[in-house]
């Protein structure tokens, strides 16, 4: 199935995203107001407002954000499951409903579902770790006039082409449904790395997409907004319409845009890399692109190497 297609059909699953958002964004206002409530009503000082910070400040954001994305990554992996299907097959078994095959899958692979939720923090380090080098490359380059627009534009695209690598490795595990999950991920891993053409051409175009939404996305919703905060060109009105425009803007980007994004690269990756061996020489070539990526392949052997996971090696 085409990807348009499957975001069409998926399109629920962006609306749930965005349903999520909207609760977490109501649920820091409401940790903000008992936080600020309680600092007024104990007025700490000295020590006590060293540990009035840390537990509310620190302890209490910190679960907050957990609880945060481990639940909007629930919500990914069943959207992820249901894309691996369209992809590869064209449709879901009979007897579900897209949700419900989505939420079925997490089920029956909770395990693999958790085991992977790790590995999403992993390649984000590993997304970190690139992006300091190319920054620090265009600190060495300021000199050069417009070197840091341009490395913005590569931040962005590096985004686009890393950010979406556990969700390729997570739609291969719900695919093969193996018990060895560490083997599936590096595995698909590699796989991802064999593709890089269509990983790159699919990371370009998705690039030109998400730039034509932040510039007509961000002029039509400040064009509405300020004529809702009507205050001129200047003034309350001009800078609240200006702040409701980012906050609108980002979190369509994060429900909507960043969904369609998922689906596009993981479903394009699926369509070159399903029934592709991996060839096992890259594997020391991609520990060698981030130090982070080099822990997804050891705990990939390490999972491997251990009686439960089975039994082989990647090298």
């Amino acid at each position: 199935m085409k990807p348009s297609a499957i975001v069409a059909k998926t399109m629920p699953f962006m609306l749930i995203r965005l349903a999520a958002y909207l609760v977490f964004f109501l649920g820091v206002c409401l940790y903000a107001a008992i936080v600020i409530g309680l600092a007024n009503l104990l007025k700490p000082d000295g020590l006590g407002a060293l540990l009035f910070l840390a537990v509310f400040g620190g302890g209490g954001w910190g679960l907050y954000r957990l609880v945060r994305e481990y639940i909007n990554y629930m919500i990914k992996a069943a959207h992820v499951a249901v894309i691996a299907e369209l992809a590869v097959n064209g449709t879901v078994p009979d007897g579900f409903g897209m949700y419900s095959w989505g939420v079925e899958r997490v089920k029956k692979q909770f395990v693999a579902a958790n085991v992977l939720f790790g590995l999403d923090r992993l390649v984000a380090g590993a997304v970190r770790q690139i992006q300091r080098t190319l920054g620090n490359i265009a600190s060495f380059l300021s000199f050069i006039p417009g070197v840091k627009g341009l490395t913005d534009l590569l931040n962005l695209f590096v985004d686009i082409i890393l950010n979406y690598v556990d969700e390729c490795i997570l739609a291969m595990v719900f695919l093969k449904r193996e018990e060895n999950v560490w083997k599936t991920a590096a595995d698909a891993i590699v796989l991802y790395v064999e593709n890089w053409k269509t990983v790159l051409k699919t990371g370009g175009k998705l690039l030109v997409f998400i730039l034509a939404f932040v510039i007509l996305g961000v002029a039509l919703f400040y064009g509405l907004f300020s004529g809702i905060f009507a205050g001129g060109e200047s003034g309350t009105g001009t800078f609240i319409a200006l702040a409701v425009t980012v906050v609108f803007a980002l979190t369509l980007k994060w429900a909507i845009v960043d969904g369609i994004v998922m689906v596009y690269m993981v479903s394009n990756y699926l369509q070159a890399a399903w029934g592709q061996q991996p060839s096992y020489d890259l594997y020391g070539k991609v520990e060698g692109m981030s130090r982070k990526f080099g822990e997804i392949l050891g705990k990939a052997r390490e999972g491997m190497a251990s009686p439960s996971a089975g039994t082989g090696s990647p090298t």
